[in-house]
């Protein structure tokens, strides 16, 4: 009996550790996923990516390709406020959310910023553990 609750609490301890190192659960694809295959626009997605190449980003608009599942890549484009573009390299993991916009080689996801006047405050983009509006 005190075994079995050595290993309960060792368990638990180890379970309490990892919750205390910040450890947390990427955005999920599936409402994504669900858009693209039923080809349906203009909703609000959260989800995650690597980062597949930047595009042709200015200052007004940063672009990048970002590749959901071997199924399905497409393009962010993000409005850099305050913190300016998002610093990210080929191979970065980003979660996000904004608008969904379908079109038949995947899609694209905008409004990526703040904006009081779009559903929940509008959107943003997180990279290494930074929240960019």
């Amino acid at each position: 009996m005190l075994r079995r609750f050595g290993v309960v609490l060792i368990g638990l301890l180890v379970t309490l550790g990892m919750v205390g190192c910040g450890s947390e659960e990427l955005q999920d694809n599936t409402r994504l996923i669900e858009a693209f295959s039923e080809g349906r626009t203009g909703i609000w997605v959260s989800g995650h990516g690597e980062v597949v190449r930047e595009l042709g980003s200015d200052s007004a608009q940063q672009r990048f390709l970002l590749r959901i599942d071997e199924g399905l890549s497409l393009v962010v484009r993000h409005r850099p406020g305050e913190k300016g573009p998002v610093p990210i390299e080929r191979g970065d993991i980003v979660e996000f959310h904004g608008r969904y916009e379908f079109h038949g080689g995947g899609g694209e996801i905008q409004l990526t910023h703040a904006d009081p006047s779009q559903p929940g405050g509008g959107g943003w983009i997180r990279h290494k553990g930074t929240r960019y509006q």
